[in-house]
């Protein structure tokens, strides 16, 4: 009785084991978000970070919520959901479209978290924050004299990105 019972224990656990191969990667992006993405990976690479962009999916669709302009569901193949509705996406200028496709990597590929911290200042210290990823966008967000020049500020939010210990910049302050 009791080999017999060993037998179909060693049976059932070799029959749960999977012999089939690891799951290939997917890559889905569209054509009007493959910019974004090979953006992301020239940032990556100028900052000395290794990103891997080969497995995931991109897809215009339905987010969480009403006011949700984009989601990260992570897994084996990361997806991003994002919302093609007018304010998050149609009537989105490039640099908001890059900030919202960024901060989605930022959850997807490098495992970022929400971030709700703010400079003395006002202004968010990350991209990652869930309030408001158009940071760096033109205009949004006057900074002294040259208050249509973000281009100090898209460098700083990036950097921070991809190292979340990048120091304040002087506009924070």
């Amino acid at each position: 009785m009791y080999k017999l019972l060993v037998f179909f224990l060693l049976i059932s656990l070799l029959s749960c084991q999977s012999n089939s191969q690891p799951e290939p990667p997917q890559y889905n992006v569209p054509a009007e978000v493959e910019p974004f993405i090979l953006a992301f990976r020239q940032e990556a690479q100028q900052r000395n970070k290794t990103v891997a962009t080969n497995n995931l999916i991109v897809t215009f669709g339905t987010t969480l919520g009403e006011d949700v302009c984009g989601e990260c569901i992570p897994g084996k193949t990361p997806r991003i959901v994002l919302n093609i509705d007018d304010f998050c996406w149609q009537k989105a200028s490039q640099q908001e479209r890059e900030c919202l496709i960024f901060h989605e990597l930022g959850h997807c590929l490098l495992n970022r978290a929400h971030k709700t911290d703010k400079f003395p200042n006002g202004a968010f210290i990350s991209l990652m924050n869930p309030d408001n990823v158009t940071v760096y966008a033109t205009c949004r967000y006057p900074i002294g004299d040259d208050e249509c020049d973000k281009r100090p500020r898209r460098s700083y939010y990036i950097d921070e990105l991809f190292d979340s210990s990048t120091p304040t910049p002087t506009w924070g302050k």
